[in-house]
């Protein structure tokens, strides 16, 4: 028996071009078919097979009425009901457009409004505040307070009848002189802080707003 591995054959012809086969005598294992070389027929096989094609077909069959029933009716519908909304939908894409054209110029002035109110943030952050005018003005509140208090220390020793000549008088002042001497240097030392700390946190804020 020959075998072979490959045949190439002029399909207009019929010609064998190439062929690369062997000759075989040993034992040959067969696909089906009668110890005679002929086909055969499997009855069981075909029955299953058409058993299996026919449920299937009556699958489709009822599917296709399910669909021609139900969905079909439904499809329709949804179908009448987009062709109803298109009108709709068109009218309030128009509306829409005309709306943004409307709110154009508005939305340009107010960006430009925030970006001027960005710009100007940003400038007296950077600016800061002036260290050395706040620990002045902290100082010349001190020394107002305590002129007035000596002021009205003065007074009340002058309606007692108290000479504000004497010794007495001359020591509150001196102490009165050196509680406002350690009043002016806290406050000088707290105005010089606060400060520092308000830039600190005005360029902290201005750094975020900017990379908002």
């Amino acid at each position: 028996m020959k075998i072979y591995n490959r045949v190439v054959i002029d399909m207009v012809s019929g010609i064998v071009e190439q062929e690369d086969s062997y000759e075989h005598s040993g034992p040959v294992a067969l696909c089906k078919g009668s110890g005679g070389g002929g086909d055969s027929i499997d009855e069981e096989y075909n029955d299953r097979m058409a058993t299996i094609y026919e449920s299937q077909q009556d699958m489709a069959g009822e599917y296709f009425d399910f669909w021609k029933t139900d969905y079909q009716p439904m499809e329709r519908e949804q179908i009448a009901a987009n062709r109803e909304l298109i009108p709709h939908q068109t009218a309030l894409a128009k509306d829409q457009i005309i709306s943004s054209r409307e709110l154009l110029p508005l939305q340009t002035e107010t960006s430009k409004k925030q970006l001027n109110v960005r710009q100007n943030f940003m400038d007296e952050a950077q600016k800061g505040i002036d260290v050395n005018s706040r620990v002045s003005q902290a100082e010349a509140d001190v020394k107002q307070g305590y002129g007035l208090a000596g002021m009205q220390a003065q007074r009340n020793f002058s309606r007692s009848g108290q000479n504000v000549n004497s010794g007495h008088f001359a020591g509150m002042q001196k102490d009165l002189a050196l509680s406002q001497a350690q009043s002016v240097a806290g406050a000088r030392t707290k105005a010089r802080s606060t400060a520092k700390d308000e830039n600190f946190n005005r360029l902290k804020s201005a750094s975020s707003f900017g990379l908002g």
